[in-house]
């Protein structure tokens, strides 16, 4: 009797935990809760008859019959990139759409370059998504991303360092003439602070940073974007984490600490090595890399 899946989205979830390890790690590569993941194996489970794992405290372990599926179902992706492959291959033309992906404190950099983009291929269809999640590369939810922190190191993915930079605290004059400006870290226990909500930010070091060392009653205001926390900053709110270039932008802000607080950054473009040669992908990452070059950061 051939094998009846009520839903192929189970097979793929279960192979995720095969290749990880454990239901918490898949369900961060799949941006998915971690219950669902359950959920999924489970109805595998059922629809087959069979068990795929074997439960420990540490992780999910394979069983025979579930090597064999699993065997089977890596050899289904690999046939299924190849096919992907040889469709983008034959995407040489410089039309359609261009999915970017970066987070907001970078939007400013690519509008520039976006715009000289446009003018040079009207025919594209530029598409900027931001998230501060990482969307998925391999799964087509974006064709370029623009990261900052260490080198992504996913194997299908390609890596160029674009610039290396870095941040610090800051504080407007306007914040700074209510409440003055801190000559030490200590002083910090009475300043209002600027910083991110949790689960939106984990990745920006200063936001971190706050998290680590200021009690929650400082912390004034929380956002989910960087760009709101410039704004905030830049009105007054409080003192808060901004890249060293961004706030150059702002003459009404002043460095709070900068010889005891600041992060270093490398900032990074990202593609699929299946879309990496692609006209469109080509074009862009060109004019990218030289904005960087031009201004001394790569």
């Amino acid at each position: 009797m051939a094998i009846q899946f009520d839903d192929w989205q189970d097979l793929k979830v279960a192979y995720e935990v095969a290749r990880l390890g454990t239901l918490t790690a898949a369900a961060e590569a799949l941006d998915i809760h971690h219950s669902t993941v359950l959920r999924r194996i489970n109805n595998l489970e059922k629809s087959l008859d069979a068990r795929l794992f074997h439960r420990h405290a540490r992780g999910y372990k394979v069983t025979e019959i579930g090597a064999k599926l699993f065997t089977t179902a890596q050899a289904i992706n690999g046939e299924l990139e190849r096919l992907h492959s040889d469709i983008i291959a034959a995407d040489s033309t410089l039309q359609g759409s261009l999915l970017l992906t970066t987070v907001s404190g970078f939007i400013d950099v690519l509008s520039e370059v976006c715009e000289q983009f446009q003018t040079l291929h009207p025919q594209v269809q530029l598409q900027v998504i931001m998230d501060q999640k990482r969307l998925r590369l391999d799964h087509g939810q974006a064709h370029i991303a623009v990261r900052a922190g260490p080198r992504p190191d996913e194997g299908d993915y390609i890596a160029q360092h674009l610039a290396a930079l870095s941040s610090g605290f800051y504080a407007s004059k306007h914040y700074i003439n209510r409440y003055g400006l801190p000559q030490t870290l200590a002083q910090l226990s009475v300043h209002n602070f600027v910083s991110g909500v949790a689960g939106y930010n984990g990745k920006v070091p200063y936001f971190a940073w706050v998290d680590e060392n200021i009690p929650s009653s400082q912390v004034k205001l929380r956002v989910s974007e960087t760009s709101e926390a410039t704004r905030a900053i830049v009105k007054g709110l409080g003192i808060g984490g901004l890249q060293h270039d961004v706030a150059a932008q702002y003459s009404d802000l002043v460095p709070v600490l900068p010889n005891e607080l600041s992060w270093p950054t490398d900032l990074w473009l990202v593609t699929h090595h299946l879309v990496h040669r692609t006209a469109k992908v080509q074009a862009f990452s060109q004019l990218l890399k030289t904005y960087f070059k031009q201004r001394k950061l790569s």
